[in-house]
């Protein structure tokens, strides 16, 4: 059975809640001392007193609880990106209805307590979509690689113009810029859908993911870091939970983030900076080799060549500078590789 769609059954997020009451107990007490005990004596005012304290009550707990009383619907809920969204924004305040092919699945099971409802929804399926966003205000969602993204994409957007959505936050991908990404790429098409839908929106286009590093301590230890790209190329990497992150921003911070398609990163390094930093953490030398872009490619599945033909030639890009100064927390690839354990993996 669903829970209801207000509740929120994430105890970080009961904090909102807590810090309305506070809120609201402090201005009762000041409000207090500043009326004369005369007036509070005299019965006739009472009642008007009252009115009054409540009022300000009222609106001074109304910021505070605005966010608990929006209901958002997380694309994807048990995938990584989705399980960052989903923390993020229960810790935020909002009430998160989760949306999975599978709510019967191990990984459903995993978030089920954490999500004010948990419903099945495909992208391939509109009608699933134009059912789980009913009563919905925002909508996250990402797209993976498939043979029908473009179509699913399509679908998601036109569920939620017809659903009145507010604000529709999408997690494309740096390589899918308009006008400087992979030729041809579902994701490119999908954004470009999207702004012309006059779906209220936000595209954050992530650039590579610290994540993709998990679980290659042995082999890089043993093989060094192999590339196409020279020396001083420059790179630009982002952790999962930043992607969380910066969904909960936009979804906070609307006047920022609406209408407005930003690549999103944590960390930007040359080539060299980054073996630097893999030798740094692992106390021990990386060694960097660079092979010919032929050669590089001809080791890859063929699926994943224009891709990296692409990070050789153009590459991921950020306004990281700026990202860091507006949002100083966001995780750096030394703070990640520290975090997951790669710290002097060399000397073990």
């Amino acid at each position: 059975m669903l829970a209801p769609a207000w509740v929120c059954n994430d105890t970080r997020g009961n904090l909102c809640r807590i810090l309305g009451c506070l809120v609201r107990s402090v201005i009762y007490i000041t409000f207090l001392r500043t009326i004369p005990l005369s007036l509070l004596r005299d019965g006739s005012w009472r009642a008007c007193v009252r009115s009054v304290i409540l009022l300000i009550m009222t609106i001074a707990y109304w910021p505070v609880a605005g966010a608990a009383s929006e209901l958002v619907l997380v694309g994807g809920a048990t995938g990584n990106q989705g399980n960052a969204v989903v923390d993020e924004l229960l810790e935020r305040g909002y009430a998160v209805r989760c949306l999975t092919r599978k709510p019967e699945g191990k990984k459903a099971l995993r978030i089920a307590d954490r999500c004010a409802e948990l419903v099945q929804g495909d992208y391939s399926d509109p009608a699933s979509l134009d059912l789980a966003m009913k009563g919905v205000d925002k909508v996250f969602f990402y797209s993976g690689y498939s043979r029908n993204e473009l179509a699913e994409g399509n679908n998601v957007i036109a569920a939620a113009k017809q659903a009145g959505i507010k604000h529709l936050v999408y997690s494309s991908g740096a390589a899918a810029e308009p006008g400087k990404g992979v030729a041809g790429s579902p994701k490119m098409q999908i954004e470009l859908n999207l702004v012309q839908s006059g779906v209220p929106y936000t595209v954050l286009r992530p650039v590579a993911f610290m994540e993709n590093f998990d679980g290659q301590q042995q082999r890089i230890l043993a093989n060094g870091i192999v590339e196409s790209r020279s020396p001083d190329r420059i790179l630009a990497f982002i952790s999962i939970r930043d992607i969380g992150f910066f969904a909960g921003e936009a979804f906070d911070h609307p006047d920022v983030w609406l209408d407005r398609a930003e690549n999103i990163a944590g960390d930007r390094m040359t080539v060299r900076e980054y073996v630097d930093t893999f030798s740094q953490v692992m106390g021990t030398e990386i060694v960097y080799t660079r092979m010919p872009l032929e050669e590089y490619l001809a080791a890859l599945p063929k699926p994943i060549r224009p891709l990296f033909q692409w990070y050789d030639q153009v590459g991921y890009d950020a306004d990281v500078d700026a990202l860091q100064a507006n949002y100083p927390g966001l995780m750096t690839l030394n703070g990640y590789l520290v975090a997951t354990g790669w710290k002097d993996v060399g000397h073990q």
